[in-house]
This record gives structure tokens, sequence and C-alpha cells, in this order.
């Protein structure tokens, strides 16, 4: 079941945030830093020391210098069009796409591939350039779209 439909939300706000005339929305997903999910659950299920534990490590690993490093921290809305991939921040307030944080053409896009999670989706995006940068994507917001909708087997 899908929890929260990201590309119905995009394509409502499509002229808001730069979405071109004629581009056509493929596949969306909320993204995190990878391992977001996995803190949330310890620090709630743990306690104090669990808390304390799962903040000392890394709250994502850096992205690889090249195409990769131009992904961006936090929480995201993740868009693959026919012609680009964009990254969006999310409004806190109204869970709306807010402001265009980085893009890549679909030349510099290498692939995108999703395994399964138990808490969230694992998610690697590989740059034409050789770098990739490590994600997770939020369950029930249709990551497995992304990769089909990239080598079109949506």
């Amino acid at each position: 079941m899908q929890l929260n439909n990201v590309k119905k939300k995009i394509e409502k706000a499509a002229d808001k945030i730069g979405i071109e005339n004629g581009e056509a929305v493929l596949a969306a997903c909320t993204t995190n830093p990878k391992g977001t999910m996995t803190r949330m659950v310890a620090k709630e299920l743990g306690g104090v020391l669990a808390a304390v534990a799962a903040d000392r490590g890394p709250s994502e690993a850096p992205a690889e210098a090249g195409l990769a490093d131009r992904f961006p921290a936090g929480q995201h809305y993740l868009v693959l069009t026919d012609r680009r991939l964009l990254v969006y921040s999310v409004s806190t307030m109204s869970g709306k796409p807010k402001e265009l944080k980085a893009e890549w053409s679909r030349d510099e896009l290498a692939g995108i591939a999703t395994e399964p999670g138990k808490l969230a989706v694992p998610m690697s995006i590989a740059f034409a350039d050789g770098t990739a940068v490590q994600i997770e994507a939020a369950r029930g917001t249709n990551a497995d779209s992304l990769p089909e909708a990239l080598t079109g087997a949506n």
C-alpha cells in the first residue's frame, strides 16, 4: 500500500516548483539520509542510552566528489522526469515540495537501484562520472518506481 503519493504532489505543484512545460513526471518518492529510520527507531525503543548511541554515528555518509557531491543532505522529494532527476526540499508545515535543491540531466545518470529494507528502502544513485550517493527512501512512497522509470520498465 502506498502511504504517500509523492508523484501526485509534485504534479499538482509543477508550475510553482519549476517543472518545465511539457516535462513529464515519471516517478517520485521521499528520501532521507542513509540510516535515518534506524536512528529514529533506536531512539524510540531504546530510551536515553540508545538515543545517545544512535546520535554518535554519522548522520549520513559523505557523497563522493563529482556529480554525487551535489546531492543535498536532509529529507527531500526525489523526482524523475523524462528530462531530469530533481531534488526538492519538503515543507515541514504542509508536506508540499518547496525548493529545488539539486538537478541532473538524464545524461548525467548511470542508474538508480533500490533494495528491500525493513524500515526504509535503501537506494543508490549512480552518476555517469562514476560517483554515487547512498540514501534511503521512505517506505510507502513508491521508491521502486524510480529505477523502473529510469530504465523504461514502467
